[in-house]
């Protein structure tokens, strides 16, 4: 399994937004954030970036600092 992060989805309110995917690969990634927006957050969006996530190395990603 990969982990992808995303932090441009759409949201409920105009503040920055941030979701983590596990998924075989990015295409299964994406349909799946795309289902969740949609069906449990009422969000119909199609057009956000998924980036994945090196789990075999330390790393940090920042998902939202609150600068918006």
């Amino acid at each position: 399994m990969k982990v992808f992060v995303c932090n441009d989805h759409e949201g409920l309110w105009p503040v920055p937004t941030a979701s983590i995917v596990i998924a075989e690969n990015e295409g299964q990634a994406f349909d799946m954030l795309q289902k969740e927006l949609k069906e449990k957050h009422g969000i119909d969006d199609d057009c956000f970036t998924l980036t994945e996530i090196n789990t075999n190395e330390k790393s940090v990603k920042v998902l939202s600092n609150g600068d918006y």
